[in-house]
Parts: structure tokens; C-alpha cells; sequence
């Protein structure tokens, strides 16, 4: 699952809504929606500052065969 789909996942357990999460990141709504649907990409600041808002940790694991894994190789917990 990438890092959007888990922002969603995080979202409906919470049952927080975007608008909700960018006033907690200091982003704008539409910004958010923007990040969220994929419009727009993530950087480490606000994967950071979402992480937070949400208590999401990212764990990077080392795959002991990286060829049927690749691009699974982190972990994250909601």
C-alpha cells in the first residue's frame, strides 16, 4: 500500500475527514485533497508533519529476497 492509501486508511479509523488533518499540518484543504488523491507528491516534511497528526509510524524492514518484495519494503503501522 503506498503512503496515500495509508493516509486514507488512517483517516477512516479515525474518522477524521482531510479537512480536519490539514488544519492539524497547517496545510490547506485542497492541498491535502491534492496530496491524498495522488494530484500531488509527497515530501519527508509533510509525510513528517501527517505522521504526527495521525500517530502513524513508518518501520523500514530489509527484505531477505528484495526481488519478489520490490517496492514493498516498508512497513507502515497504523
Amino acid at each position: 500500500m503506498n503512503f496515500s492509501g495509508v493516509v486514507k486508511e488512517a483517516l477512516a479509523q479515525k474518522k477524521m475527514k482531510n479537512v480536519e488533518l490539514a488544519r492539524l499540518t497547517g496545510y490547506s484543504p485542497q492541498y491535502m485533497s491534492d496530496l491524498i488523491s495522488g494530484e500531488r507528491r509527497w515530501n519527508e516534511e509533510i509525510i513528517d508533519k501527517v505522521c504526527v497528526a495521525l500517530n502513524i509510524d513508518i518501520k523500514y524492514e530489509v527484505a531477505e529476497e528484495p526481488e519478489k518484495c520490490l517496492g514493498q519494503g516498508s512497513v507502515y503501522n497504523v
